[in-house]
């Protein structure tokens, strides 16, 4: 790669990593005031990883999109962690006095059996389908269509196939209901 071809990537990859950081925002709870600290997490995210590159396998602008995309899934995954360490808090949660499905609130203990069949559930999926389910626990099926760069009806379609693999391993809209979990 001549100077100027190095020149004109490194602006690419710049604007690449300004366009994915203004994308996550809202997603997790980032804000506008993450925005650059995003984009410098994405640029030292290429940095780090391009010694790895392998122009036979792609070009330089699909690896450095690959890494930034698995980069912001990273980042998102990580807030959703931190989101589910608060909901198997409820003492952290505010709640509004109605209680739950099944009478009351389930307690911390079932709150965490759900989670751990969720993320059992989780782990079968194929990766796609974990990837969506990721995309649409930071918003609606139209954002993950937009992160996940698929038509919409793809999304519904895998949408689908989890909720049955969900319901099969009995993790549906009566969970609690059926007493201490699965």
């Amino acid at each position: 790669m001549t100077h100027v071809d190095l020149g004109r990537h490194l602006s690419a990859t710049r604007g690449l990593a300004r366009l994915k950081a203004r994308a996550a925002i809202g997603l997790c709870g980032l804000t506008p005031d993450d925005r650059e600290d995003l984009e410098s997490q994405l640029l030292l995210a290429v940095c780090a990883r391009l010694p790895k590159f392998d122009g036979q396998r792609s070009s330089l602008n699909t690896f450095t999109r690959c890494v930034m995309d698995k980069e912001v899934a990273s980042i998102l995954r990580y807030r959703l962690a931190q989101r589910r360490l608060l909901l198997g808090r409820p003492e952290l949660l505010e709640r509004d006095g109605q209680d739950h499905v099944c009478g009351k609130w389930p307690s911390t203990i079932q709150q965490q059996e759900f989670w751990l069949d969720v993320d059992k559930v989780v782990k079968t999926l194929p990766m796609s389908l974990r990837d969506t389910v990721l995309a649409l626990c930071c918003g609606s099926p139209t954002e993950a269509s937009r992160n996940l760069g698929t038509a919409k009806s793809v999304v519904y379609d895998r949408i689908a196939q989890i909720r049955q693999a969900f319901l099969a391993a009995g993790v549906g809209p009566k969970y609690f209901a059926l007493g201490d979990g699965q």
